[in-house]
């Protein structure tokens, strides 16, 4: 598959008063154009600094992320490479500006000088995307957070990214606003063929993801599908992350001699593992 972006061998350091700190060092990855790419790591891990590296808002001490081809370094290229990867980030109450909900989604395409004919269709579409259409006329103060953070990722939408980073959007959502959003983030990759790049510490969220990336200071421990990396238990507890309870159930069965199936992520997937042995011992 096309690679959308390219991390080569960057080198990150933020400036403090104890000198400099190295949060990334010789750290290279790369993200294919339509997956579903979910990041992970313990606070501190470096997973936040990656997310803003990745459209521009960073820029690597040494070497190079490159977007779509353009060097994310490249200052004349700075506006079309944040037009390719949007940002959403925890707060949704620090990304709406706007009174009304639809003057909020259109916020970012006037900065653009959209046309207003144009404006609207994006708007509308953008809106009916993420499930918040009836809402278009409503204050974005007296929305839920999942609401709010629908609406955010709404002004992203419009803008017609070929990228997505969503950095730990569920973080300060209840559980029916994780799910609304998760449900948004999903659609976007499947139906839109977005390219989503999701930094979580959620073991659930990152389970629905193509790959997931495992970040332990600054370094990548794990890579591959969530079904092999969730096998990792020694691995993740020492990157400071809990395994989905199902996971740790069904490696402590297989640790006993029970033969279930790998690749068990959910509730749903250990009890189908757990009745397939019982029915062939029967």
């Amino acid at each position: 598959m096309e690679k959308l972006i390219n991390v080569d061998n960057i080198t990150f350091e933020y400036d403090t008063d104890d000198g400099a700190q190295t949060v990334l060092k010789d750290f290279s990855v790369s993200f294919e154009a339509g997956a579903f790419t979910a990041v992970l790591g313990h606070n501190g891990s470096g997973k936040s600094t990656l997310a803003k590296l990745l459209n521009g808002l960073l820029t690597p001490s040494k070497g190079k992320v490159t977007v779509n081809g353009m060097d994310t370094a490249d200052e004349e290229r700075s506006i079309d490479i944040k037009r390719t990867v949007g940002m959403v980030f925890q707060n949704p109450d620090n990304q709406l500006v706007a009174t009304v909900v639809d003057e909020d989604v259109a916020f970012g395409l006037e900065n653009l000088g959209i046309p207003h004919s144009e404006m609207v269709k994006r708007v509308d579409e953008a809106l009916a995307a993420v499930g918040m259409s009836e809402f278009k006329k409503s204050a974005p103060h007296n929305l839920s957070g999942g609401q709010k953070q629908r609406v955010a990722i709404a002004g992203i939408i419009a803008m017609e990214p070929k990228c997505i980073v969503f950095d730990e959007p569920t973080a300060m959502l209840d559980p029916r606003g994780r799910k609304e959003v998760m449900d948004v983030i999903l659609k976007l990759c499947r139906e839109k063929n977005i390219t989503v790049i999701l930094i979580t510490h959620y073991m659930n969220e990152a389970a629905l993801a193509d790959r997931a990336v495992v970040l332990d200071k600054g370094k990548i421990v794990l890579d591959g599908k969530p079904s092999d990396v969730f096998m990792e238990i020694d691995t993740l507890r020492h990157a400071g992350l809990d395994v989905p309870q199902p996971t740790e159930l069904c490696a402590l069965l297989k640790k006993s001699g029970i033969d279930l199936k790998k690749g068990v992520l959910s509730v749903e997937d250990s009890v189908e593992a757990i009745t397939q042995v019982l029915s062939e011992e029967v």
